[in-house]
């Protein structure tokens, strides 16, 4: 297994059912200081505490699966899964885990693509700068 790091563009999809911002327009990570849950309760992907807690767990180095990308030709990649951990990293410098989604390489990314979505709910795609953790097979 190999490991490359550095900093990687990719795009991120979040939307009002999975983004704080996006159903409010204020950052959860912004709003909150220092904050008591127990381990026990339930957070939605849009609830106040859900990137705060999430980001507490980032910074504890808690074991998390890596986030799993898909490279495109355009140079940037695409995020498959753990777009909030993405987010969370890209706005706190973290170093994030990655790896690949499989053998496939698109074209181009939604936002290099074009790709355009007339779903009410869609917060619509992003780029964010990352600091990447890549682990090969």
């Amino acid at each position: 297994m190999s490991c490359v790091k550095g900093t990687l563009e990719a795009n991120i999809n979040l939307s009002k059912a999975t983004c704080y911002f996006l159903r409010t327009g204020k950052c959860s990570l912004n709003i909150v200081g220092d904050f008591y849950i127990s381990p026990s309760t339930k957070t939605a992907a849009n609830d106040l505490l859900y990137c705060p807690r999430l980001y507490r767990a980032m910074c504890r180095k808690e074991r998390m699966k890596p986030i799993a990308i898909v490279p495109c030709e355009c140079g940037h990649a695409e995020v498959i899964s753990g777009h909030q951990r993405a987010c969370i990293a890209s706005q706190k410098g973290l170093q994030l885990s990655m790896r690949p989604a499989g053998e496939e390489v698109k074209a181009a990314c939604q936002v290099c693509g074009g790709q355009v979505t007339f779903d009410g709910e869609s917060g619509g795609n992003r780029i964010v700068t990352l600091k990447a953790l890549v682990y090969r097979d």
